[in-house]
């Protein structure tokens, strides 16, 4: 059982808070680097708002608060909307909270409803989608172009919206690329929301940092009706450079503030007392140093700007507003220094931390690939430097010799487990569950192929182009006639509205669904086990899930309970030149006479990508083959001790890394590892080895075939000190776990082990070589001399 919750496998660290991490480690390595990545102005917040702290410090104002606000500050709040942006408030539809990321995070926690949709215009915050998946909603990225000045197109809106949106994100001015909207283009985007009753999450933080006389309008008061689907984000970090004070407001309808000041209530609780009594005096003191701060950032701007569109090959949108730049860069992908290929915009920013000494943040962190955040909040002299470093290292860039490598043929699916399985439903919720599926198989969406598996035909019925493609992959088609019947057929609907992601298995008529997924994993798995249930008992042919190998011409069935290492031991029987693998994961067997005979029934192994970190020679036929949710961006990775490596090949700028996920997988041809000489379809199985971890112990430990099976049907093997989910048999491919069909897999076993010989093999008592080698030294029938 892993230590995170799954919500936080789905989620990835701030890209611009690990570049800044990363720049701050170099300068205190003495090296001079410039930091272009801050999301913070580097002016100090005015003494008069200071002074205020201080007073409330010497007034002993250091108690609890209103969860959601001290009364004086909602109150100068008000007054500032109604003042500034034209829109009227009343007490209870204003909340304070410990920063405007709060306030966002709050917001969407009370706002969407798991599966629910929030349409986000990219170039987007690195923060948006994190906090839409930790509050279990969908987030749908919609592409801002350069041309339009990054700015959402009323079109672009309009054609993602779906039955399931609830929420639109609108940043404005907006960071990373500063782009900010006229009354005019908002209320082409308001009319959309409102004939669709979308929530508009108007992020209005960077309002007072705004350039060449533009005038800003708040989302809010385009109309009554705009006021009543919007809640206005806003703060004191930016434009009274008050980061440090962390403290937001949001500004909205009554019960939406409400549902997030429940939710602070039981989080963070109100925030900081004295930040609260600074916070009024910045709204009604001197607005003196707002106004010489957005005087000296629109300097800095024309100057950066200026520099970076004399730069061959650049090109840079003109920022309305906020202290970014957000360049293009892409005339240098495919360039290299020293034989380093720069592929992307994490490649990129490396090649220039290390090359030039410059911190910028990856515009594919914002959802923008061939781009880069380049922040302005520093020193005039610090900029010029930086973008001179900048314009120094893209020159020394030159055309890769090195042949552009083919995209990986990587599918990447919204759901990434296993959604929750009702193995034994009846015929009548078959036949409705029948009935609805082919409703939403519509003509244009129709895929239908039939395979064999082990002499089992099955049929996929689909509306998922990812599903059939990997179905057609994986297994043996079967004749092509029109009039065949299967025996079993899966419907596998991936879109039904109002249906929550489900699996069901009907054993009379050997038919499954699976709903709402396009996970490959699972409906792998689903067919598996229900080849099981039908080979068994057409057959008398027992699915094992178990590796299989071949070694000096003998087979041996290994059973790997979670822990014991199987990667590490296939990868290392793989380099033996006397072993060749029938299986990494399952085999049909047959026990007909003295002779136990094992099949492959797959016409590709479905492996975990993260093989590679045991058997490197995988990556570059992993690379050949189809694969499902390997990881393209640093900002989606779940491996957390690879996030905090210095040698991440993401950040390098590799476009895919295999071992960033524990759920991508590749579809690999085994003949590619090594052909028939490392893979073989059948072999005669005379040795079942079942692997344990303990710290004490020998290496191997014969086994009499009663006690092989009572490890087997437990599922766990003794001494076992692992509190993984057992599976009776290690099978997770059984769908039907009845008492009838548990006795029926134990005649099954008992019949192999009979005619086997069976070991233990203890991991924890050993090394892997160690471990290895007594495989080997078993199967040439040095079992005696190793139990010695």
């Amino acid at each position: 059982m892993g230590l995170l919750a799954d919500r936080i496998q789905r989620i990835g660290e701030s890209a611009t808070l690990r570049i800044s991490a990363k720049a701050k480690q170099l300068k205190a390595e003495g090296i001079d680097v410039i930091d272009l990545s801050i999301g913070e102005p580097d002016f100090p917040t005015p003494e008069n708002i200071k002074n205020a702290g201080k007073k409330a410090i010497d007034d002993n104002f250091t108690h609890y608060t209103a969860n959601d606000g001290i009364p004086e500050l909602k109150q100068v709040i008000i007054k500032k909307l109604h003042d500034e942006n034209g829109i009227d408030y009343k007490n209870n539809e204003i909340i304070v909270s410990p920063g405007a990321k709060n306030c966002l995070y709050n917001l969407c926690v009370a706002l969407l409803n798991k599966g629910e949709e929030a349409i986000i215009p990219a170039p987007y915050w690195v923060s948006y989608p994190q906090m839409v998946n930790l509050a279990k909603g969908v987030p749908v990225f919609v592409r801002c172009r350069e041309e339009n000045g990054f700015r959402l197109q009323p079109n672009d809106f309009s054609e993602a919206i779906t039955p399931q949106t609830k929420a639109l994100f609108l940043n404005n001015p907006c960071n990373p690329t500063g782009a900010a909207y006229t009354k005019e283009e908002l209320e082409e985007i308001v009319d959309i929301a409102v004939s669709e009753n979308i929530v508009i999450i108007a992020d209005e933080i960077y309002e007072k940092l705004v350039f060449d006389g533009f005038k800003f309008v708040s989302v809010a008061s385009i109309s009554d009706k705009a006021k009543e689907l919007t809640v206005v984000i806003n703060g004191f970090s930016k434009a009274f450079s008050m980061t440090g004070w962390r403290l937001g407001y949001a500004a909205g309808p009554r019960e939406l503030i409400s549902g997030m000041n429940k939710i602070q209530g039981h989080n963070t609780s109100n925030a900081c007392s004295i930040s609260q009594l600074a916070a009024v005096e910045a709204l009604t003191g001197s607005q003196v140093e707002v106004e010489k701060m957005v005087y000296e950032f629109q300097r800095r701007r024309n100057f950066a700007l200026s520099r970076f569109r004399a730069i061959p090959g650049i090109s840079c949108s003109q920022p309305r507003g906020t202290f970014y730049l957000f360049p293009n860069f892409q005339a240098y992908f495919d360039k290299e220094y020293n034989g380093n290929l720069i592929r992307n915009s994490y490649g990129l920013a490396y090649y220039l931390l290390k090359r030039a000494h410059v911190a910028i943040v990856p515009g594919d962190a914002f959802g923008m690939e061939g781009f880069a955040r380049v922040s302005y909040s520093t020193s005039m002299e610090r900029i010029d430097e930086g973008i001179s470093r900048i314009a120094e290292a893209l020159a020394e860039l030159t055309p890769s010799r090195k042949a552009r490598r083919k995209a990986l043929n990587n599918t990447v699916t919204k759901r990434r487990d296993f959604v929750e399985m009702e193995p034994s439903i009846n015929l009548e919720m078959r036949d409705a569950l029948v009935a609805e599926s082919e409703a939403f198989l519509t003509h244009d969406t129709y895929y239908e192929w039939n395979v064999n598996i082990g002499g089992v035909v099955l049929q996929l019925r689909t509306n998922s182009p990812h599903l059939n493609d990997f179905w057609i992959e994986n297994f043996y088609p079967t004749e092509l006639e029109a009039d065949i019947e299967p025996h079993g057929i899966i419907y596998a609907i991936n879109w039904i509205p109002g249906r929550e992601p489900r699996a069901y298995y009907n054993p009379e008529s050997h038919t499954g669904f699976f709903f709402k997924s396009a996970y490959y994993a699972q409906l792998r798995s689903i067919a598996l086990g229900i080849v099981s249930d039908i080979s068994e008992k057409l057959y008398n042919v027992l699915a094992v899930h178990a590796t299989c190998f071949d070694i000096d011409n003998q087979g041996v069935l290994m059973f790997f309970p979670p822990t014991t290492g199987k990667s590490t031991h296939i990868a290392g029987l793989l380099k033996h030149p006397n072993s060749k693998i029938v299986s990494s994961d399952i085999v049909f067997v047959r026990s007909i006479g003295p002779a136990i005979t094992a099949d492959c029934v797959e016409r590709k192994f479905h492996m975990r990508t993260d093989f590679v970190e045991k058997f490197p020679g995988a990556k570059p036929l992993f690379e050949r083959s189809k694969c499902e949710n390997v990881i393209t961006s640093k900002d989606r990775c779940e491996n957390s001790p690879c996030l905090y490596r210095d040698d991440c090949e993401l950040d390098k700028g590799e476009p895919f890394c295999f071992i960033a996920s524990k759920n991508s997988w590749a579809m690999l041809d085994p003949y590619w590892i090594g052909g028939p000489q490392k893979h073989c379809k059948r072999t005669k199985v005379k040795t079942v080895l079942i692997f344990k971890k303990d710290n004490f112990g020998t290496i191997a430990e014969k086994l009499s075939a009663e006690q092989a099976l009572r490890i087997l049907e437990n599922g766990q093997p003794p001494a076992d000190a692992v509190s993984e989910l057992s599976h009776p048999f290690y099978n997770p491919y059984l769908l039907v776990k009845t008492s009838e069909r548990i006795e029926l897999q134990k005649r099954g076993y008992k019949k192999i082990l009979e005619k086997c010989n069976c070991f233990t093999i203890n991991i924890g008592a050993g090394n892997p070589e160690n471990v290895q080698k007594v495989i080997r030294d078993i199967v040439s029938g040095k079992g005696k001399e190793v139990l010695r």
